[in-house]
């Protein structure tokens, strides 16, 4: 325990465990109402397939590079119209699900909770890294907890730091690697550095994007080395495991892509006009503009912003008196501590500052804005995987350039007008996640749907190995989640996708009874077809039939 209180930081054991109660109160009142939710509301679909990985896992043995969902026909190749003879696809590193697939098996059970427990973990450790980053940069309790308290409250992050989305915890070991680089850049270690890209590797792997931190930090380090504040030695060999362990992965991925498909996207969308990038960015500005961060976190962010300007010009205004009255001003050496709270001396002032750090990471996450345009307005996770981080960081710099407040009343009102602006972050943070949540989803009904389809389909002793044609039931993954069987999926897809599925090798066609009473007319020529084995009320089982056995939506039912 005093080990850790001396990681944390200064401060003594009281700040520390006030830190992690503060942390942990916050995680509860965002999420305990959803920690067994299915997954469904925003981004369902890819949240379906990485609960279908974990579930993959336990029905493969554990069999890593062969990762799986529950589906035989995939996006790519093909648009979900060929159908492959295995359910296996290709997808970035799935360590996360593999994990949470072997503590599915440890606890006897693969309901949701299970995989958002440990999302929620990983959540609070990379919390507690930006925490002890935070405070390398600003040497200072209270600003540090700000820092991790905007993160927690930013509407996009609290959505899915307990969800299935792989997002949080590439996020949560890059903010980890960061934290290695900067103690290596204060203290010349060079074992922190060799850490720092061995985590970043991992996020890399996870979600490719966090190449993006890695090579900032490359690029950063290279003016180190230029401005002969840092040395070249035991970097490269470190640096080309790092690419040969992605590029195996890569190579092995490309491999399953080519064999057995995939269900992720696996190229750049970049705009294809200048009168696109305009639509696309209002697009995404009007779909996520207050879901990337809130509006008490855009003002906080601009009272910073001016306090910091007003700060830094003061003090040049101070330095230049002092010049002219030929004050000589000795430069006080900084200090931090390293991991075992040790006191690490920073050698003056660097030639390379380290706000220079996230500007670079901004600038990658620019390029790569550019390359995947068209994905931004339709999902707001890939915040996470680019601009979220280096934007923490530089706030954490600006709360580190403000001065320390030297009246004595100034501190605790501070503290009292922070406390009050967390408050109001943590309850507009509230809402949200209830306005996330509209019941009249479309993937959230097909949940509701399905409740029970296991049993339903067991009641009637269809095999567990039956392959089942899922049609349009939206997520993809979702339904045969609930019905623990395979097959196939057709959800909104056009005429070619539809009379492609039908011809596959299918045992049973299940189809809400929603679908049936409300499209029938709209999709006649393939529902009419559909003869009812038996049906719960909400789904049905059916067999397709050669001929039209259904004039209207009442024959169904009878």
């Amino acid at each position: 325990m005093e080990r850790f209180v001396r990681w944390w930081g200064r401060g003594g054991a009281g700040r520390a465990l006030c830190a992690v109660a503060v942390v942990l109160l916050a995680a509860v009142i965002i999420q305990y109402r959803y920690m067994n939710e299915f997954p469904a509301f925003i981004h369902a679909w890819a949240q379906d397939d990485r609960y279908a990985l974990a579930v993959g896992f336990l029905n493969n043995g554990f069999d890593f590079f062969h990762p799986e969902t529950m589906i035989y026909n995939k996006q790519f190749p093909g648009w979900w119209a060929e159908a492959s003879p295995t359910t296996v696809t290709a997808v970035d590193f799935p360590i996360h699900e593999y994990v949470v697939a072997l503590l599915m098996k440890l606890l006897g059970t693969d309901f949701p909770w299970v995989f958002r427990g440990w999302s929620l973990l990983c959540s609070l450790v990379g919390l507690l890294f930006l925490y002890r980053l935070s405070f390398l940069l600003t040497r200072s309790f209270f600003k540090s907890l700000m820092v991790v308290m905007v993160t927690m409250t930013a509407p996009v992050y609290a959505y899915y730091f307990n969800g299935f989305i792989p997002s949080v915890p590439a996020f949560a070991l890059a903010v980890a690697a960061v934290w290695a680089y900067v103690v290596y850049y204060r203290s010349g270690k060079g074992g922190y550095f060799s850490l720092g890209v061995a985590l970043f590797t991992l996020a890399m792997l996870i979600r490719t994007t966090f190449a993006i931190p890695l090579i900032a930090v490359c690029a950063f380090e290279l003016l180190r080395v230029l401005c002969g504040e840092s040395g070249r030695k035991n970097k490269i060999p470190v640096l080309l495991i790092a690419a040969v362990c992605y590029g195996g992965w890569f190579a092995w991925n490309n491999h399953l892509r080519a064999v057995c498909g995939s269900l992720f996207l696996n190229e750049l969308m970049p705009p294809r006009s200048g009168a696109e990038v305009r639509e696309l960015l209002a697009d995404t500005w009007r779909n996520w503009g207050f879901q990337y961060f809130q509006i008490w976190h855009y003002l906080l962010f601009l009272l910073v912003v001016v306090a910091a300007l007003a700060a830094t010009l003061r003090k040049k205004r101070v330095a230049a008196v002092l010049r002219r009255r030929n004050a000589v001003v000795l430069p006080k050496s900084s200090s931090s501590d390293d991991c075992c709270g040790r006191e690490v001396m920073d050698s003056g002032k660097k030639a390379v500052p380290l706000w220079l750090l996230p500007a670079i990471m901004l600038f990658g996450d620019l390029l790569f804005a550019v390359a995947m345009m068209r994905q931004f307005p339709q999902h707001d996770y890939y915040f996470l995987d680019s601009f979220f981080l280096p934007l923490l960081l530089l706030f954490a710099c600006l709360l580190g350039w403000l001065p320390q407040p030297r009246l004595k009343w100034v501190k605790p009102a501070s503290v009292l007008v922070a406390s009050a602006w967390v408050l109001l972050m943590l309850s507009h943070t509230v809402k949200t996640q209830k306005e996330r949540r509209w019941l009249g989803d479309e993937a959230y009904q097909c949940y509701l749907h399905f409740q029970d389809a296991d049993r339903f389909l067991d009641s009637l002793q269809v095999p567990a190995d039956a392959k089942i044609l899922a049609l349009y039931a939206y997520p993809q993954n979702g339904p045969f989640l609930q019905m623990r069987r395979k097959g196939y999926t057709v959800m909104r897809h056009k005429e070619p996708v539809v009379s492609a599925a039908l011809r596959w090798d299918f045992s049973y066609i299940v189809v809400e009874n929603e679908i049936i009473r409300t499209h029938f007319e709209e999709r006649k020529e393939v529902l009419c077809r559909l003869s009812r084995v038996a049906d719960n009320g909400r789904i049905a089982l059916c067999t397709l039939s050669d001929s039209c056995c259904n004039v209207t939506a009442e024959d169904f039912f009878k």
